[in-house]
């Protein structure tokens, strides 16, 4: 999978921090603009990656954003490399310790939501550009994951829950 880098002081980069006190760790994460038009959008249940797909918001467009939607959205959403499932009630979690971070809307509601965080290391899922992970940080952290990305690409150092994309 592509990896797109982003240096950590760039605009559109801040932080999360983990609402589980114990933890408290700082994510650098990757914010979409609101312009961008990224709704709608779907996290991952097990891990941080997200989804968005042009069909989806092809739905969004003349239809009357309510529970009947959502539902027909939500029951073609897929499974995630990781062996999750892209779900509407899901949201990114923390890196550290799995927390999953509260958002402010219900599903129905951030069917229209159009900023999308992206943590450091997740994936961006997308049915008609090219998917990507972010890389926040240093270049020799890029270029790490790119070394990883290759190796695992090749089935090298892979594990069978690790699916090749």
């Amino acid at each position: 999978m592509k990896i797109i880098h982003y240096k950590s002081n760039a605009p559109w980069v801040g932080k999360m921090k983990c609402p589980n006190y114990e933890c408290g760790k700082e994510t650098p994460t990757w914010q979409s603009s609101g312009m961008s038009d990224s709704c709608p959008h779907f996290f991952c249940d097990t891990c941080s990656n997200v989804l968005h797909r042009e069909a989806d918001k092809e739905l969004l467009y003349g239809n009357e954003i309510n529970e009947e939607l959502l539902a027909k959205i939500e029951a073609t959403l897929p499974g995630c490399p990781c062996g999750g499932k892209f779900v509407p009630s899901a949201n990114p979690k923390c890196p550290s310790c799995n927390t999953e971070y509260a958002h402010q809307w219900e599903p129905v509601e951030r069917l229209k939501v159009p900023f999308m965080p992206i943590l450091d290391g997740s994936c961006l899922i997308r049915d008609r550009l090219y998917s990507y992970e972010v890389c926040i940080g240093s270049k020799p952290k890029y270029w790490w994951r790119l070394f990883k990305n290759a190796l695992t690409s090749k089935g090298i150092g892979r594990s069978k829950a690790e699916p090749m994309l």
